[in-house]
């Protein structure tokens, strides 16, 4: 449960770019952990973790101060959560539906209906979850912006509420760039050449899976993913291709508990009440590599 502490929820990253004229068309990820031990009561369980994503972003113009916004995000997690089970292969699909307004010259708000289906799709009776989103952002000149808003998603075990502040910032010769959105989501770096920067970012989120597989399936996975991780990134074909190579530091940690254990609430990756009998041992941290290819129409 330590892990929690440092999780959130995932929001689509492209649709966070508030500060850049562009929006991420298509973004695929994969990230790979070779090797990690999951502690137990007496002995240590060696796994692998494996995630794939692919996150898409369809704005359609209304009009110039409107914004129809969908899209599909798609992930797939692998991982070993118990000895005795073939290892887990969970996804996650999501469709986006919502509004870009520009509410006058300094304020924009996004909001979006974030229906899902989250299990490892053996059997959809207990898979649907359905969230929400609100993201203001207050431009303060042309290299600098406020953001707020709040997350809602109904999970497995209760409803997971996130409050969101961040900001972004570009230096006016664009050398320098930070985009955060804490505590979800944050990059920053610096341009070494015009096809090629180097920088950080950091990414937490929470999910949770159905199980319904054999010998899984009266219980639910949970994940509290949190990487921090130094990149470069190459800016392609008039920067419309971006590709990052990463090198992360995992604290990805899967638990599973019984169907209907639930907590009062989850907030900031506090639980209050949270009296859950979890499963499987902890996660270990770990380093492990990330690989991302985005598809940016200016």
């Amino acid at each position: 449960m330590k892990r929690l502490i440092f999780s959130s929820i995932l929001i689509g990253l492209a649709l966070f770019s508030s500060g850049q004229n562009f929006v991420d068309l298509f973004k695929f990820t994969y990230t790979g952990v070779p090797n990690v031990d999951i502690n137990r009561t007496k002995d240590t369980l060696e796994s692998s973790i494996a995630q794939t994503k692919l996150l898409t972003n369809v704005p359609i113009k209304i009009s110039d101060s409107l914004t129809f916004l969908t899209g599909i995000d798609y992930e797939n997690h692998t991982t070993l959560l118990n000895e005795i089970w073939a290892p887990s292969s969970m996804h996650i699909t999501t469709l986006k539906l919502g509004l870009n307004i520009k509410h006058n010259s300094k304020l924009t708000a996004t909001y979006l209906l974030l229906p899902k289906m989250a299990s490892d799709y053996g059997d959809f009776s207990k898979s649907f979850q359905i969230g929400a989103i609100a993201l203001f952002n207050y431009r303060i000149n042309p290299q600098t912006k406020f953001s707020f808003g709040n997350y809602i998603n109904k999970e497995l075990f209760g409803i997971l509420n996130v409050p969101i502040l961040g900001f972004y910032y570009k230096s006016v010769q664009g050398k320098f760039e930070a985009d955060i959105k804490f505590p979800i989501v944050g990059y920053a770096h610096y341009k070494l050449h015009k096809n090629i920067r180097i920088g950080a970012d950091f990414l937490m989120i929470v999910r949770t899976f159905d199980l319904t597989q054999n010998l899984s399936a009266d219980f639910y996975a949970q994940l509290a993913s949190n990487e921090f991780g130094g990149y470069l990134q190459f800016n392609l074909l008039k920067e419309s291709v971006i590709v990052k190579a990463k090198v992360i530091y995992a604290m990805f940690d899967y638990a599973y508990y019984n169907d209907g254990a639930k907590t009062q609430l989850g907030t900031l990756g506090w639980y209050p009440g949270d009296n859950r009998l979890r499963m499987n041992g902890e996660y270990e941290n770990t380093f492990g590599f990330k690989f991302s290819a985005i598809y940016r129409f200016q």
